[in-house]
């Protein structure tokens, strides 16, 4: 198979090699079958569906194959002791259970891990999971961002700059200082590396092992019942796949909208009650259900997710009493100066709630050496966000006019660009301790 690109990985853990192992298994996925990564850097056919471990403390060079693919393209990485035996190989069609550990599917890694997710002529990913597992960063031939963690810093320092920003934060003590994950040392549990927190946990995920947490549970209540409260309008223009204007009424249940050939769209509060609010779960298509309706269902709820974990949910709001004006709610969504802040929303002037992980995900800072407060994630080309782990509930805003969102402010840790022939990657697993 002819080669597109490279993909050079290098360990800068720092971790003693005769007391630990990273190992990285990957698949590219084809209409028919599966291609798996093999210790040469090459991929191979899979006739089992699995890929094997490799052990790459000393790095690697993987070729990326000029091939067709299904986009679900990953390599997964993790970490174990030196006395544990080699990871089982990995299913694509399984896949670990996501943090904390035990849960579905049920599998668990041996140790920490995380997900790079790439393929040909395709955006390359840190990370597909939602939780901060490995510290990982990549760079890209003629780039100059980082996307992913800064190589600045040790893992000890992002744990201790996660617990520092959650004793600041106004909702950090919301049940979000928990999200700073240790593994405990059971039969079935992974690995723990040097003493080291195994991840920081996305709250969905950790909703999803402890559903009762003091803080989380119900932490969206007041704004969804405020959002749905009868009467209430919103009106955005969606920029998504399917673009144009939308706006509608809620009954208290629901939103019914109007898109911009007549089209009806129904937004029902029981998709965001409870929990949800950080899980964007989308249903299954209706019966009597058009494709274009669905996918546009679906875009419509990404961006109400997305103004809900950035605290701007409600500014696009008006009430019934008043006229609400062509895009007020995508234009409110997209003011930045409002993300992530704890201000008082234009809808009733309460003040604001967001989702704090996701907001030390883009805002988190290590003061370094010089005395320099360094963000923990690489920057945007605006400077105005660390580039996050791209996780669903935060991606680019898919509502506003185009010209309204430039490229720069990009905020997922991904580029906004498709990397092709001739575009080397060099991706980096980042520092877990400081060189003695």
């Amino acid at each position: 198979m002819d080669t597109l690109n490279t993909i050079t990985l290098k360990n800068n853990s720092n971790l003693d090699a005769t007391k630990h192992t990273l190992w990285v298994a990957g698949y590219i996925q084809q209409p028919q079958n599966y291609l798996s990564l093999q210790d040469d850097g090459s991929f191979k056919d899979s006739t089992n569906t699995t890929a094997a471990f490799i052990n790459v403390n000393d790095g690697m060079t993987i070729n990326v194959p000029a091939v067709n693919n299904m986009g679900n393209n990953r390599l997964v990485f993790t970490i174990t002791n030196k006395n544990s035996s080699s990871p089982a190989p990995l299913s694509p069609i399984t896949g670990y259970t996501a943090y904390p550990f035990p849960g579905v599917p049920g599998v668990c890694p041996p140790g920490p891990y995380d997900i790079f997710e790439f393929g040909p002529n395709a955006q390359y990913d840190v990370s597909a999971v939602d939780s901060f597992g490995l510290n990982l960063s990549f760079n890209v031939t003629g780039d100059p961002l980082t996307y992913g963690t800064s190589g600045s810093f040790t893992r000890t320092e992002i744990g201790d700059a996660f617990k520092l920003f959650m004793k600041t934060d106004p909702l950090g003590n919301s049940g979000y200082a928990n999200l700073l994950y240790t593994a405990p040392k059971l039969v079935g549990y992974p690995d723990i590396i040097s003493n080291q927190f195994s991840a920081i946990v996305a709250p969905k995920d950790w909703l999803a092992i402890n559903p009762t947490t003091e803080g989380l549970t119900g932490y969206w209540d007041d704004t969804i019942n405020d959002f749905f409260t009868k009467g209430n309008q919103i009106n955005f223009l969606l920029n998504a796949a399917t673009v144009g204007n939308y706006s509608g009424t809620s009954d208290g249940k629901q939103y019914k909208l109007t898109g911009p050939t007549g089209e009806e769209i129904i937004i029902p509060k029981s998709d965001f009650i409870n929990n949800q609010g950080f899980i964007q779960a989308v249903r299954s298509i209706n019966a009597k259900e058009s494709e274009n309706n669905y996918k546009t269902f679906g875009q419509i709820e990404a961006a109400i997710f997305a103004a809900i974990s950035r605290g701007v949910l409600l500014d696009g709001v008006t009430t019934a009493e008043n006229t609400i004006k062509t895009n007020h709610t995508s234009d409110a969504w997209l003011n930045t100066s409002n993300w992530y802040t704890n201000h008082n929303n234009s809808y009733n002037q309460k003040t604001s709630v967001y989702d704090v992980y996701a907001k030390f995900m883009h805002y988190g800072t290590i003061v370094n050496g010089a005395g320099l407060a360094e963000n923990i994630f690489g920057m945007n080309a605006a400077e105005s966000f660390g580039m996050a782990y791209g996780f669903s509930l935060d991606e680019n805003p898919n509502v506003g006019e185009p010209q309204s969102w430039s490229e720069k402010n990009n905020v997922p840790s991904k580029p906004t660009y498709n990397i092709g022939s001739g575009q080397d990657v060099t991706l980096i697993i980042g520092k877990w301790l400081s060189i003695l």
